[in-house]
């Protein structure tokens, strides 16, 4: 029987690739052997009218959107990838970047943080405060509206869309209307039922890699315990709805299931879909796999919901 991470492997070995592995690579041998891994999954892009990079300081910015430079007020989903904090960048989320500004009509602007450990935690919590400073304060000028945007993100970068919108609460800035956080890293505890089912390695994303990508985050072992950095541990009241997606295959899923029911007694509306089949990363992998073009869709919804209404209205 073909599963999405039997697909997955067969496909890569296919195509002479594997996944970085940094705990047995050096660590810019397993940074390239990880953008050429994701490569494969960002071929045959979906075309879209308006790409652009924007360095603002030391931020480095990607603006996808469906509409052409020129439009005003447009809806806005901040987003943040994946990459245990270590790896991955704006490349390697190409396609499933693309396809949410497309599939859900809103602006999408995405930071290609500093990588750790050459920075480590509060570093990229700042930058991405720092991103949503900037859009407050100078969207308009980029035709986007600093008033009406989401924050979103996979694994690593759910982590950082979950803490920047708690961060954001607790300092009293404006919040972010919506929040996807798709398969999230939400804790440093390793002893999950989920880490003992699939952290092996035959689901792709293992538990002992999780706990190196915890080790290059974070400066000592005590900051585990911090709740910007693991966001499962915070209070969560105040904060907006919030979309978490999680994959039943995946040794992170007691994150994404803990978060959700802890979110739900915190009174924040929360919609949880689990994707019993999939693995980690899978949302990537659009070309392949059909249930990461349903989850896809899902998230792109979830924006759409949330932001295109007031959009709306303020054009009417």
């Amino acid at each position: 029987m073909t599963t999405p991470i039997t697909a997955i492997q067969a496909f890569a070995q296919s195509q002479g690739v594997a996944p970085a592995d940094p705990l047995r690579q050096p660590l810019p041998q397993a940074r390239d052997k990880a953008n050429t891994y994701q490569a494969i999954w960002n071929r045959d892009l979906p075309d879209i009218v308006r790409r652009q990079d924007i360095q603002v300081g030391r931020l480095r910015l990607r603006l996808f959107d469906s509409q052409p430079a020129g439009s005003v007020n447009r809806p806005v989903l901040v987003y943040f990838h994946g990459g245990g904090f270590a790896l991955n960048g704006l490349d390697t989320h190409e396609r499933l970047l693309r396809l949410l500004a497309l599939q859900s009509g809103a602006a999408v602007l995405a930071l290609g943080y500093s990588l750790a450990p050459e920075v480590r935690f509060p570093g990229q919590l700042n930058e991405a405060l720092e991103t949503l400073s900037w859009l407050r304060r100078h969207g308009a000028e980029h035709g986007l509206d600093g008033t009406n945007f989401a924050v979103g993100g996979d694994s690593a970068g759910a982590n950082l869309a979950l803490a920047v919108t708690l961060a954001s609460r607790d300092i009293g800035v404006p919040l972010p209307r919506f929040g996807l956080l798709l398969y999230g890293m939400f804790s440093a505890d390793l002893q999950t039922a989920s880490h003992r089912s699939f952290g092996t390695g035959a689901h792709g994303l293992t538990s002992e890699r999780v706990d190196w990508f915890w080790s290059q985050y974070l400066a000592d072992r005590a900051q585990r315990d911090n709740p910007l950095a693991a966001p499962l541990l915070a209070e969560l009241k105040g904060l907006p709805p919030q979309l978490v997606i999680g994959a039943g295959q995946d040794c992170l899923l007691d994150d994404s299931l803990n978060l959700a029911r802890q979110l739900e007694r915190a009174g924040v509306p929360t919609t949880l879909s689990v994707y019993d089949e999939a693995p980690h990363s899978f949302m990537q992998m659009t070309t392949l796999l059909d249930v990461a073009v349903q989850a896809v869709e899902q998230a792109a919804q979830g924006v759409a919901q949330a932001l295109l209404p007031t959009f709306r209205q303020a054009a009417e």
